[in-house]
């Protein structure tokens, strides 16, 4: 299968590009507004560049990977399922829960794809816990805990980072940066969505939070989420407690594939290497081709900016947010 990219930071170049590489997949054609990293990441990937989106969108490729800022998520979805691509499209989906249900109306409308990265589905860690709640290794679940979080030393002064610090084009702070992958591996680990939504965020005044803690039920399961960029020496972790036992999934949120699964008190899984974005782009692929995958599709995407949504209007109000 062949992609255009649009966005072209770190995340993009350094995981998910080289993922698409190794896939078998090809790269076909890069939008960006700088000629100079163009012409750079051209060579680099074999392929085209473009300054301009008409004529980016008149290279041949079925498939639009979209790691833009979050502010322009939307735009850029929009054009490319307008123009007839699937979309792989980085989180959050959105900033609004408007804009991520017309995605996902557009998408339905015109027969394409759009899945959305949320990569630690793909943590070999993460399945495992999805797989022992299937046959309920601890009974009935009824709390369940995540954490990613780390100690920020960032000067965003790579204008390709910078706008993580704006408030209109990050649209939040920590929650957006990790917070999202947490819940949305608490809704991809319990099947479910949350009934009840509410959140403390840290500055509470502002936009760009540093820490956020968002607390949601699920029936008579309860479940936080924690991100934060205030944490030196973080327990990136999920808990998942029953009525007959706990798992622990030890170590499991970062980039890399690593960490352990302790059922009980015993280790039963240990994991050291692997590369959730090559799955990532196997499985959107698989999805393409119609058939049943792990990947975050549009809808589950759409589930979490309206779970952020929810916390915003929780911290704000001081209040408990009803999930409609």
């Amino acid at each position: 299968m062949k992609f255009g990219i649009i966005g072209l930071g770190n995340h993009s170049v350094n995981r998910v590009m080289p993922a698409i590489q190794k896939s078998g997949n090809t790269i076909s054609a890069i939008l960006t507004r700088r000629q100079d990293k163009g012409e750079m990441l051209a060579a680099k990937f074999g392929c085209e560049y473009y300054t301009d989106q008409d004529s980016f969108f008149e290279d041949d490729f079925d498939a639009v990977y979209i790691a833009s800022p979050n502010s322009l998520h939307f735009n850029h979805a929009s054009v490319s399922l307008e123009n007839g691509r699937h979309v792989l499209l980085e989180k959050p989906m959105t900033l609004s829960s408007a804009d991520s249900g017309r995605l996902c109306r557009m998408a339905d409308a015109d027969n394409l794809r759009l899945c959305v990265g949320f990569h630690m589905r793909f943590h070999p860690g993460l399945q495992a816990v999805r797989q022992m709640l299937g046959k309920e290794e601890i009974g009935n679940v009824t709390m369940i805990a995540g954490s990613w979080a780390g100690l920020s030393t960032r000067t965003y002064d790579n204008p390709d980072n910078s706008w993580w610090t704006m408030p209109d084009m990050a649209g939040g702070g920590s929650v957006m940066g990790t917070g999202v992958h947490v819940l949305d591996s608490i809704n991809y680990v319990l099947g479910q969505s949350p009934d009840y939504v509410s959140a403390s965020r840290v500055p509470a005044e502002s936009v760009v939070d540093k820490t956020s803690l968002i607390v949601m039920r699920y029936g008579d399961i309860v479940a936080s989420a924690l991100s934060s960029r205030l944490v030196e020496r973080p327990d990136n972790s999920l808990y998942v407690f029953g009525d007959e036992g706990t798992i622990e999934a030890a170590g499991i949120f970062g980039t890399e594939v690593r960490g352990k699964v302790i059922l009980s008190g015993e280790t039963v899984k240990t994991f050291r290497g692997g590369n959730p974005y090559l799955h990532e782009i196997e499985d959107f692929v698989s999805q393409i081709a119609g058939k049943g995958t792990a990947i975050a599709t549009g809808e589950d995407g759409h589930l979490v900016v309206k779970i952020v949504e929810a916390s915003f209007k929780s911290s704000r109000e001081f209040s408990t947010i009803r999930m409609e």
